[in-house]
């Protein structure tokens, strides 16, 4: 697992030497043209760590609508334990790593600006690309509706979001150790406040509201193993579990944020997740290669 973080941070290094490259002034805005992301996400806790590639394209046709395309590439370790049986430490859990390609996934945006109140919505489409037995993938196409509201006060930003989908998502602070199948709705609402020029801090609270069953394949236990680690959640005792109500969720995320350039973002952060009595530690980083394009072009 080590080399291929050492080789994500090493991809990362040079997208950053081509980003500086290519930035001597801000670009101007421009509705229409190639976009493109590359996000470097992780979450670590006690129960595991999940780290995230996830590499995206797109094609804006102006400022309103927008397609898109990607491919995330995972990392999942978690944590090896041990208990104390009549005074001998024994090993009650391997240290299983997992790494592979997710879902490769495709999609249309849309968005409305607005000052009174911007709205955007991403309806997004994946394909069942990645290994069920390491949890990557569900065996099952997905799709998620994602809206979200947001408005400007000065430097507090507040906003809204909340989804339709057959599968948990991935957010930006949290990078989950299983994958889900059943519908449910995501909900998130905070805000964003500015403190100086380049750094803000936010904060937001979450919820997963499933509907009936819901199946779910986990990341850190592989096929044929058995979960004996810390956690209690039914991530961490099988590879596959099922019933209602399984991904029921609910808690918190704060974070500070760095945007260098209009490149760059940075976020670190600490996640509580209530249900699963979990406090993560969690970072994103983020590249929009689609402002360096549209900076040459101009």
């Amino acid at each position: 697992m080590n080399g291929f973080l050492s080789k994500g941070f090493s991809l990362l290094a040079l997208l950053v030497a081509i980003s500086a490259f290519g930035q001597n002034q801000p670009a101007p805005e421009v509705s229409k043209g190639f976009t493109g992301y590359e996000a470097f996400q992780g979450s670590v806790n006690s129960d595991s760590k999940i780290f995230k590639l996830d590499s995206n394209a797109g094609y804006d046709f102006n400022k309103h609508f927008g397609v898109f395309a990607g491919m995330p590439l995972y990392f999942a370790n978690t944590q090896t334990t041990t208990t104390q049986v009549n005074g001998t430490a024994t090993t009650t859990t391997k240290n299983v790593t997992n790494n592979g390609i997710g879902n490769a996934y495709f999609g249309f945006a849309m968005r409305a600006p607005n000052t009174t109140l911007d709205y955007s919505s991403t309806l997004t489409l994946s394909a069942p690309t990645g290994s069920t037995s390491k949890g990557f993938s569900s065996g099952r196409a997905n799709a998620d509706w994602d809206n979200r509201f947001e408005h400007s006060f000065g430097r507090l930003t507040p906003f809204f979001e909340g989804g339709l989908a057959n599968a948990v998502p991935d957010s930006r602070l949290s990078t989950r150790p299983f994958t889900s199948l059943g519908m449910l709705t995501h909900l998130e609402e905070g805000g964003e406040f500015e403190l100086v020029k380049h750094f803000a801090v936010g904060g937001s609270g979450y919820e997963i509201v499933p509907f009936g069953n819901q199946k779910i394949f986990s990341k850190i236990v592989g096929k044929g193993q058995s979960g004996k680690g810390k956690g209690k959640n039914s991530f961490d005792q099988a590879a596959v579990s099922s019933g209602t109500g399984l991904t029921r969720e609910n808690g918190f995320n704060s974070w500070i944020a760095f945007d260098p350039t209009p490149v760059w973002r940075m976020e670190l952060g600490f996640s509580r997740s209530a249900t699963f009595d979990l406090n993560s530690f969690a970072f994103n980083l983020r590249m929009n290669l689609g402002k360096i394009g549209r900076h040459r072009t101009s």
